[in-house]
């Protein structure tokens, strides 16, 4: 498959190259490539270090996880990782597909691929995913070691969806997409969330060889 490299431009000192990749609407295209898959690197726009940007780009908010823990979002949870990012909410009727997904994407991974991988699911509707509901939910579905579920104050969890690039404030319409990440190096693919499971899998195995 052909990859498709988009690369952002700054504006007035305040853009970062390829914030696209997170927050820009997805372009559907006739062309396979641009359907399922879109890529770029999160740049720095000054000389502070990547991390340092990093934190103020995808905030540093408090956030809570599936097991109850209180975390800030850069720092605990995406700081040197490589992650796949994704959004739920714990009453989608689409749940169980959307998780077994997920599942069978990391299962395509091999055994030191997938240590290295951080999932990252973030909830899209903080109103009703409580964390006593969220922790309901990760126990239906098993979710187990290297995956995170977070919820929080509607603020902070808005906030959140709004930097990852899902602006709607209806759960149901939530982005479909699968945001794949290498904090440390800054490479980004953003893939529609009907992405073949091989697809997403190799856009892991990508980042984790980087």
């Amino acid at each position: 498959m052909r990859t498709e490299h988009e690369q952002g431009r700054g504006a007035s000192g305040r853009a970062w190259v390829s914030v696209l990749v997170l927050a820009a609407t997805l372009l559907w295209s006739a062309a396979p490539s641009a359907f399922y898959r879109q890529e770029g690197t999160l740049g720095t726009r000054d000389d502070r270090p990547r991390e340092e940007q990093n934190r103020e780009y995808f905030t540093d908010r408090s956030v809570i996880t599936h097991e109850g823990i209180e975390k800030r979002f850069y720092t605990d949870v995406l700081k040197d990782r490589i992650v796949l990012i994704s959004f739920f909410y714990t009453n989608c009727p689409t749940a169980a597909a959307d998780n077994a997904k997920i599942a069978e994407i990391l299962g395509l991974l091999d055994g030191e691929t997938q240590k290295k991988i951080t999932l990252v699911s973030v909830s899209a509707d903080p109103d009703r995913d409580t964390p006593e509901a969220v922790k309901e939910y990760a126990e239906r579905y098993r979710v187990g070691k290297g995956w995170v579920l977070l919820t929080g104050g509607k603020e902070s969890v808005t906030a959140i969806n709004r930097k990852l690039g899902n602006a709607s404030p209806d759960p149901e319409s939530h982005i479909r997409v699968y945001l794949l990440g290498n904090l440390k190096t800054g490479h980004w693919i953003r893939m529609n969330q009907y992405s073949p499971s091989p697809t997403v899998a190799d856009g892991l195995r990508q980042l984790a060889a980087e």
